[in-house]
């Protein structure tokens, strides 16, 4: 994103105005004095102490705006005068990057999760995660929750400066006082548990594959490792284009460096690379190839490679042991040979052994040419694949 800079007035505690640059560069603000060049503020871009709230126009007589800067824990705050196309051009530029003040109040379409709701704006549907500040410093349950949005927010908005097709968009980081709120792209085609579980319905594997690890790729490129990949958390704007596809739910997210530091334990059972149960929680962005494996398995055989057991505990310890159910794999193995080829190399328990998302997206499986997705009258998923004159019909 290119830097923008602007001139504005500073207005101090008696009414006084002081010629100010304002100058946003890739999320970050940074406001000096026009005359000495003196910083007299600096937001980083993703900081969360400070709130921005873009007023209206003055008055009539002036086409100035305000700008306000707050922050709640100290109580200071400072304000600023700006024109029209400026104040414009400022909030574009930092949506999704600081914190904004809700300016408007939302109409609630419905509650998806707790915390989660789907609204609608003046211009959008969006996905909304909330989380509400902390009443006292005993309340552990909302501090915990404001942690875990900060560090989902401070992940989605790196991605926002590097977007990808294949993650989930950040549209606003807004608060009311109450609670802080990230608010997302709405994927109105659901999550790809629910699109397995309809067994009708025709899937293109190595598509979905070539999406999901596309877009691990960009991550990890960024030193971001996810930690919750799973069926739930592949998301589809449109189920009828697998190139819809979008990584979800960045709340257990971080980045590389901060491994052993926040919340190294984490994942879902069943999803989870077995080096995370380790003690020295010394792993790295390995453990998403894994999850990803794991989703492979999933749309190659509509099993779970760990059984179906109730008992958590049951299936953490075979996830643990990295003993996957091989009896689902048998027909994949005769049929499908590239797509189990490249599953078992995703499900290597050492993880040194497993590839890199790059290298899977050079894998055979996924760079099959005039690939058809077909079913056959019992409702058997198939894909067809032509190589030369020759065409192979495979159940996957």
């Amino acid at each position: 994103m290119h830097q923008f800079s602007c001139q504005a007035f500073y207005l101090d505690v008696d009414g006084g105005r002081q010629q100010v640059t304002i100058i946003s560069k890739s999320g970050s603000l940074l406001i000096k004095t026009s005359q000495n060049d003196q910083q007299m503020v600096f937001l980083p871009a993703g900081s969360m102490d400070t709130i921005l709230h873009f007023g209206k126009q003055i008055n009539e007589g002036e086409e100035l705006y305000t700008l306000d800067l707050e922050n709640p824990e100290t109580q200071i705050k400072v304000s600023f005068l700006l024109n029209q196309e400026d104040n414009y051009e400022l909030q574009n530029q930092l949506r999704g990057k600081q914190v904004f003040f809700r300016s408007e109040n939302p109409r609630i379409l419905a509650q998806v999760a707790p915390g989660i709701q789907l609204i609608q704006t003046q211009n959008n549907v969006m996905i909304e995660k909330m989380a509400p500040f902390p009443k006292t410093l005993q309340d552990s349950a909302s501090i915990s929750r404001l942690g875990q949005l900060k560090q989902e927010a401070d992940i989605l908005s790196l991605l926002k400066e590097h977007e990808h097709q294949n993650i989930i968009k950040l549209e606003e980081i807004v608060t009311d006082n109450e609670c802080v709120s990230i608010t997302l792209e709405n994927c109105q085609g659901g999550d790809l548990l629910k699109l397995l579980n309809k067994k009708a319905n025709k899937i293109d594997v190595p598509l979905f594959m070539k999406n999901l690890l596309s877009g691990l790729k960009h991550l990890h490129e960024l030193n971001i490792v996810h930690r919750d990949i799973k069926l739930q958390n592949i998301l589809f704007l449109d189920t009828q284009n697998g190139n819809s596809l979008k990584i979800a739910d960045f709340g257990l997210s971080c980045f590389k460096q901060q491994i052993p530091y926040y919340n190294p334990r984490c994942g879902t059972p069943g999803y989870t690379a077995p080096e995370v149960f380790d003690q020295q929680c010394t792993y790295d962005e390995k453990v998403d190839i894994y999850s990803a494996g794991i989703i492979l398995y999933n749309m190659l055989t509509r099993k779970n490679p760990f059984g179906n057991s109730k008992n958590v505990q049951d299936i953490i310890k075979r996830n643990i042991s990295g003993q996957y159910d091989e009896t689902h794999l048998v027909n994949v193995k005769i049929n499908n040979p590239l797509g189990y080829d490249l599953l078992i190399k995703m499900l290597q328990k050492v993880p040194r052994n497993r590839p890199s998302a790059s290298e899977c997206l050079q894998h055979p499986y996924l760079n099959l040419e005039n690939r058809l997705i077909e079913d056959d009258e019992d409702g058997n998923i198939y894909e067809s694949q032509k190589r030369g004159q020759t065409i192979k019909r495979v159940k996957i």
